[in-house]
């Protein structure tokens, strides 16, 4: 097994006789099958005799509960799987460790990282909490010491065949069944992140149950055949009103690359009053692409603010080399809101910023105008043309 030794930082010292936590940060092994779950074992233990409370949250929520894990190919460099996997509100509290006790937490690393793909990859761990003297109360500890535990680790994904994977995934289709609930998100997360497709079936039976549609609907995504395609379609189709269910559903299908369903996420994104219509029109141009472009040049006909603003960031997200001249146009606008959405738009599209500092825009973008354009007429037709999730380092412009 896989593990590092703590590094435990105490904000205003910890006495030989106060309770103090240690931990570790462990993988089972090193090598897996390409679409194995991957877990990452967080540990911690209360040293001292007395209890202690610290901060806790759910640890697939981001920033939540202290946890965070990364996924690269390489130091320095950000695999495309670098946006985060699910965000949400952060229902955090305060738990009492006894003196000498343990507390463990297992984390999925296929649930917000892409590890599906053969080859090496380098996974980052964190683990930061507040802690002190247990109080009772559920708000805060009543001394803020940090503790915070730190690995990183180099795994190799392999192929995997069929056989050996059913066999993997067996237990968690087993524990679909069981009467403790947390063991039953546990399977159904890991059947989801991983959707192998002789699992379709269960995925698509998730859908009628009502406490697992949030999970089942990232199983059709990551599944993404016509079938998984189909089911998220009908849920953008039935629904009139906002629901998260259906904003999730529209944020999947723009992903999943089908452009058989662009003019299904164009309607919804037309069909909105432009103050509500972003998300929908950024998913239209996501998956349109160049075909997004006659809907997005439209906007900018309009008298509203917020349909220009919303041609601008929709005009990032086309990962189209024709949306790049259109920004840089964009740039001399006199508004100045305007001018930084189309800043912002061009470094998404180039992965290029004007400033050394990594800025994305400056207080006046118009200014940098001159060397876009001489940059794009130098290099516009071999330059690099990025979507919105082929994340990276940001180069500066010459």
């Amino acid at each position: 097994m896989l593990s590092v030794v703590a590094l435990l930082i105490g904000v205003g010292g910890v006495g030989t006789a106060q309770a103090q936590l240690v931990g570790q940060i462990t993988l089972t092994k090193e090598t897996y099958l390409a679409g194995e779950p991957i877990y990452v074992l967080f540990e911690f233990t209360n040293t001292g005799k007395d209890a202690v409370q610290y901060s806790s949250g759910d640890p697939y929520r981001e920033g939540c509960g202290g946890y965070s894990v990364e996924v690269s190919t390489g130091p320095g460099i950000a695999h495309p799987s670098c946006g985060k996997g699910s965000a949400g509100e952060c229902f955090g509290g305060t738990q009492i460790l006894a003196g000498g006790a343990t507390q463990y937490q297992t984390i999925l690393v296929n649930y917000a990282h892409d590890v599906s793909k053969v080859g090496n990859y380098e996974i980052h761990a964190v683990q930061t909490l507040k802690y002190g003297p247990a109080t009772g109360e559920i708000t805060s500890p009543a001394e803020n010491k940090e503790f915070k535990v730190e690995a990183r680790f180099q795994i190799r994904v392999t192929p995997g065949d069929r056989e050996t994977l059913q066999a993997i995934y067996r237990p968690f289709v087993s524990n679909l069944a069981s009467n403790d609930a947390e063991v039953q998100r546990d399977a159904e997360r890991a059947i989801v992140s991983g959707a192998p497709p002789w699992l379709e079936n269960t995925i698509v039976g998730m859908l009628r149950k009502y406490t697992s549609r949030e999970f089942a609907l990232l199983g059709l995504k990551n599944l993404n055949t016509e079938g998984s395609r189909e089911e998220l379609a009908k849920i953008v189709e039935n629904t009139s009103e906002y629901t998260e269910e259906s904003e999730r559903a529209i944020g999947y299908l723009a992903q999943m690359g089908d452009k058989k369903y662009f003019p299904l996420l164009l309607g919804v994104a037309q069909k909105d009053a432009p103050i509500l219509a972003r998300d929908h029109v950024l998913a239209a141009a996501e998956l349109g692409g160049d075909d997004a472009l006659p809907f997005l040049r439209e906007l900018f006909s309009s008298a509203d603010a917020n349909s220009w603003a919303n041609g601008l960031m929709g005009l990032g997200q086309t990962g189209s080399r024709a949306a790049v001249p259109l920004l840089i146009e964009e740039l001399k606008d006199p508004h100045v809101d305007f001018e930084r959405l189309a800043s912002i738009a061009l470094a998404r599209l180039t992965h290029r910023t004007p400033f050394p500092d990594g800025r994305l825009y400056g207080e006046k973008p118009s200014e940098q105008y001159g060397r876009w354009t001489a940059w794009w007429t130098a290099n516009g037709k071999g330059a690099a043309v990025y979507g919105p999730r082929q994340c990276g380092e940001m180069e500066a412009l010459p």
